[in-house]
């Protein structure tokens, strides 16, 4: 095989070569943005799950216009409630206030965050309460819902520096919430604030990390199958190639014998003998059945007859 037919024998494999690891590459980047993606879209579904059980809640207890419950050490009458009726005695003594929204939101943010569940904070760019003051992402949110967004999230470093998905959606003022807030000029669909629910990410990024594995090692697995196949080809073609360069050369050097019966033959002019290459006189009709497939049948012709 010619230096020349190898070349494009193992330039074609190392093409098939490329082109079979950019598509397995494509591919395998493909399935690990789609594994991100989907990594996200379930945290903002549970996300979106935590943020509208509070608000639901939170609906039910301005419903009420507040709950009352019993005064405790851990519940002491919020002191950013503005209300004539929030403290009263009943009858036997025990003395109950009232919890508004904000404050059963709070309460119910400090008991998930104990148990290491979730992190609640509602937040407003006016906030009543000072603890209530956004911080950066979150002011940047309440943009965000004042533009006419309906959420925002992000995954990002807590100050522990583990990463945890933060989302925040829009508190619009409704009916019920104007006993309270209609002093502060509010109306019915203005922005009220958001709330930012927090959540753990560890487990959910270890679900994708364990995923993007295991799709790594297919696609991985899948390659070195596909190379293997390529080498295989490559080599069995090589073998062809060399096996048709073979037979062309010997129909070369068959054409050649042709070429060289056709060309100048030393022949006797009386008896018609043929010298060979060895010196050697031959028979006319055994020098062209050794150098030829002719095969010759004898008679006489009619001038020879006639003589």
């Amino acid at each position: 095989m010619s230096e020349k037919q190898k070349s494009t024998v193992d330039t074609t494999a190392i093409a098939v070569s490329i082109v079979w690891t950019a598509i397995l590459a494509g591919l395998a980047v493909w399935g690990v943005k789609n594994e991100m993606a989907q990594t996200e879209r379930l945290s903002i579904f549970q996300a979106r799950a935590f943020f509208q059980e509070i608000v639901t809640a939170r609906a039910w207890n301005a419903q009420h216009g507040g709950v009352y419950v019993a005064v405790t050490d851990r519940t002491r009458p919020n002191p950013y409630l503005k209300d004539p009726a929030r403290d009263v005695v009943t009858k036997t003594g025990l003395k109950l206030t009232k919890i508004n929204p904000a404050y059963m939101t709070r309460q119910i943010a400090e008991i998930a965050e104990k148990k290491q569940l979730v992190h609640f904070h509602i937040t407003s760019a006016t906030p009543v309460r000072p603890a209530n003051a956004p911080d950066q992402w979150e002011l940047t949110a309440l943009g965000t819902f004042l533009s006419g967004g309906s959420e925002m999230y992000d995954f990002m470093k807590d100050e522990d520096g583990k990463t945890v998905f933060r989302y925040m959606a829009p508190l619009r003022v409704e009916k019920p919430c104007l006993k309270c807030h209609s002093s502060q000029g509010y109306r019915e669909g203005d922005l009220r604030g958001g709330i930012r629910v927090t959540v753990s990410a560890g487990p959910i990024l270890a679900v994708q990390k364990d995923a993007v594995k295991k799709l790594m090692i297919a696609y991985i697995g899948l390659w070195a199958v596909g190379l293997l196949g390529i080498y295989s080809g490559h080599r069995r073609l090589k073998k062809e190639e060399l096996q048709r360069i073979e037979v062309i050369s010997r129909l070369q050097e068959s054409l050649g014998n042709v070429r060289t019966l056709r060309g100048m033959l030393p022949i006797c002019s009386i008896c018609k003998k043929i010298r060979d290459d060895r010196g050697y006189w031959n028979q006319l009709e055994a020098y062209l059945k050794e150098h030829s497939e002719a095969e010759f049948s004898h008679s006489i012709c009619r001038d020879c007859a006639e003589e």
